[in-house]
């Protein structure tokens, strides 16, 4: 068996189901060449011309090679360690599910900004690709997690449960042309499923372990691929806490992003300790951090020199001391 079968035998049914669809349409793409701004998310053309499809073919239809490549490289390390997790079944309604639902609030935020402050620019922009769902996946991969912190690019780590929102700041600094408002409605769909705010939309535990027993789901059950639902369950939408736990829970994320953020900061800045730093001398910044609102004066400090020190010694000095 080739390396490349022998990874794609290890992709989970839904999973490899949703990738072998979005490669299937990027072909037709790629070959037939349609005007892809006819596939797009664009909230204008859903609202005032009913062009209703786009909620489906803006998740399918993608913008490059590059595009799709990097999506489902995503897709497949986020969805198989998810699916495994809460079983085929679970994994298919909520990919389907999050398809629909990712699309209608990315179109309610741009009209309700639209509405209240007359911003226009999110009604009109074109997006396209999967990512909104990948975003809504790895929140609720990252909330069922048994591990508590994650490396973000190898760069800093923080909590599992902040792990999409910290990716949704840094994708966008690195890449701006990205769509912002496209992976953050996947953030808040997956953040909402995991609360309960969205189980009218989805089938019970009981419900989806009744149907793995049924004949008429006989022939996808017993292919390799799938994977049977745990028997505790899948663990999502169990604290129905509605809107105000969710709106709590978001709240919170991005408190605790921002207090990381703050801390990796005050690292940089001041080093682990305080021994090793004592001849930094920040004036009454160092109450931002906990310290005295002023900082004594010490003798024989060996800090960095004032401005009139530096000026003077670069008008004074010999001619190689000025660059």
């Amino acid at each position: 068996m080739s390396r490349l079968a022998e990874t794609l035998a290890n992709i989970p049914l839904a999973t490899l189901s949703i990738m072998i669809v979005c490669c299937i349409v990027y072909m037709y793409q790629f070959f037939v060449d349609p005007p892809v701004h006819h596939y797009t998310m664009c909230p204008r053309l859903v609202i005032y011309m009913s062009e209703y499809y786009r909620f489906i073919t803006s998740s399918l239809f993608h913008g490059s090679i590059m595009h799709i490549g990097m999506n489902m490289m995503s897709t497949m390390a986020i969805g198989s360690s998810l699916e495994k997790r809460i079983g085929t079944l679970a994994m298919a309604i909520t990919i389907l599910w999050g398809i629909q639902l990712t699309s209608s609030i990315y179109t309610l935020i741009s009209w309700l900004l639209y509405m209240t402050i007359g911003y226009e620019h999110l009604m009109l922009q074109h997006s396209v690709g999967f990512s909104g769902v990948i975003f809504q996946l790895a929140v609720l991969e990252a909330n069922l997690s048994p591990d508590r912190t994650r490396s973000v690019f190898g760069f800093i780590n923080v909590s599992s449960k902040i792990y999409p929102w910290a990716l949704l700041v840094i994708l966008q600094f690195i890449m701006p042309q990205i769509s912002f408002l496209g992976h953050l409605s996947g953030i808040l769909i997956g953040t909402m499923q995991s609360h309960g705010s969205l189980n009218v939309f989805f089938p019970s535990d009981e419900y989806l372990k009744g149907s793995e027993q049924k004949t008429s789901l006989a022939f996808i059950v017993r292919q390799p691929s799938f994977v049977s639902m745990p028997e505790a369950g899948t663990g999502l939408g169990r604290r129905r806490e509605g809107s105000a736990g969710f709106f709590a829970a978001v709240a919170g994320s991005i408190s605790l992003f921002l207090k990381n953020i703050c801390e990796t900061l005050k690292v940089m800045i001041f080093g682990r300790g305080t021994v090793a730093n004592q001849n930094i001398q920040m004036g009454r910044l160092g109450a931002a951090w906990g310290g005295n609102d002023s900082v004594q004066e010490e003798e024989g400090w060996n800090g960095l020199p004032t401005i009139d020190e530096e000026t003077e010694r670069l008008t004074s000095g010999s001619p190689s001391d000025v660059l």
